[in-house]
C-alpha cells in the first residue's frame, strides 16, 4: 500500500476482527461514522475520494472485508462499487447517499460485530445533523474562524 495511506490505518492498535474501507468526502459524516465503527471493534480506513479508495483497495497489504461508499462521493462513489465488482468481487459493498443511510449501515455492522452499537444510532445521526448544520458557524471564543 502506498506510504501516504499508512497513516490512515492504525494496524498496531487493539486487534480488530474486520477491516472496513469508508469512502466518504463529507468530513462531518465520515469522522463520526469511522469513530462509531472503531468503537464497535472494526479497523477503519478512511478515503476522501473514489481515486483514494480504489488506490487503497488495489494496493492494500492486509485484508479489507467491506467497503462503505457514498454514491455522491467525489470521483464517483458508484464507480468504486463497479471497480470492486470487477476486481475484488469477494468484497461486500454497502452504498450510502444520506446521513441516515450511513448511520443505518454503521449501526447494522456494529450489531453484526458485537450485538450492540457503541452509540445509539439516533444519537449518532443527531450528532451528524448538528455538525452539518453548524459547519460554518464561528467557534465560541475564536471570533470569525470556522468550525472544523
Amino acid at each position: 500500500m502506498p506510504a501516504r495511506y499508512r497513516s490512515m490505518t492504525d494496524l498496531s492498535s487493539a486487534p480488530a476482527t474486520r477491516t472496513i474501507l469508508l469512502a466518504e468526502d463529507e468530513v462531518f459524516i465520515r469522522m463520526p461514522i469511522a469513530k462509531h465503527l472503531r468503537e464497535c471493534g472494526y479497523r477503519v480506513i478512511e478515503a476522501v475520494t473514489a481515486h483514494e479508495a480504489i488506490d487503497v483497495l488495489d494496493h492494500a497489504d492486509f485484508a479489507i472485508n467491506a467497503v462503505i461508499t457514498n454514491l455522491a462521493l467525489a470521483g464517483d462513489g458508484f464507480g468504486i462499487a463497479k471497480w470492486v465488482r470487477e476486481h475484488r468481487p469477494e468484497l461486500t459493498v454497502l452504498l450510502t447517499g444520506t446521513p441516515e443511510r450511513s448511520v443505518d449501515v454503521a449501526a447494522g455492522l456494529c450489531r453484526e460485530s458485537s450485538g450492540r452499537g457503541a452509540v445509539d444510532p439516533q444519537l449518532l445521526l443527531r450528532r451528524i445533523r448538528w455538525l452539518l448544520a453548524n459547519r460554518n458557524r464561528p467557534v465560541p471564543g475564536r471570533g470569525a474562524q470556522r468550525a472544523v
